[in-house]
């Protein structure tokens, strides 16, 4: 998930389908995500043409966020469908700037084309391993400055458990404390299409 949704492998160079973001400031409080993003009513899934009719009238940076709620709301509430659909049909560059594999990479070359199906996998995979795992933020989901700033920004933690049996992994009950920083391309189709990772990982990867 957010990492989040990391998975087993990932040392050795695989992408794990995860999150973006801001620093958190001094002195801030971490907070729970407490937005409700529903999967069926939200604006993100009307018609294409009403959505463009909000970005038009200057709500694009809101709706931007909401998408990446929606993702984030996804994990939360274990719901694959929900966090597949907020990304492009064609699939997402999943950018992860931790892998050992990248260290010595340019960063235009380090990154990988994948399905929103795949992602929404390694969501599910990580998800069993951790299936207490709770999303909070030292700074929710905010779009960038400037008109032609379609990136979003978020600083979040997991909290949970390693309690669950995730591709072959015996669980060891340790706890699951990880963080990141997590950048989402929310292209004008209201689709993640780009995702820059900064994370710490958890035991089970």
């Amino acid at each position: 998930a957010i990492q989040i949704c990391s998975y087993r492998g990932h040392r050795s160079g695989s992408i794990p389908p995860n999150h973006l973001a801001l620093a958190a400031s001094p002195g801030s409080q971490p907070q729970l995500q407490l937005r409700p993003i529903a999967p069926t009513d939200n604006i993100t899934g009307l018609p294409l043409l009403i959505n463009k009719i909000g970005l038009k009238l200057g709500r694009g940076k809101q709706l931007r966020e909401e998408v990446v709620h929606k993702y984030f709301h996804g994990v939360d509430i274990k719901n694959i469908p929900q966090i597949v659909e907020c990304f492009h049909p064609d699939g997402a560059i999943i950018r992860d700037v931790c892998s050992l594999a990248n260290r010595d990479v340019p960063y235009e070359q380090v990154g990988k084309m994948v399905t929103p199906e795949f992602l929404g996998e390694r969501c599910r995979e990580f998800l069993a391993a951790h299936p207490d795992c709770k999303v909070k933020f030292h700074h929710g989901p905010t779009c960038g400055r400037g008109s032609n700033n379609n990136w979003v920004y978020a600083h979040w933690y997991e909290e949970g458990t390693f309690s669950g049996n995730s591709q072959g992994i015996e669980p060891d009950g340790s706890p699951l404390t990880v963080q990141g920083q997590t950048r989402f391309l929310v292209g004008n189709d209201l689709k993640i299409r780009e995702i820059v990772i900064t994370r710490t990982f958890s035991r089970w990867e």
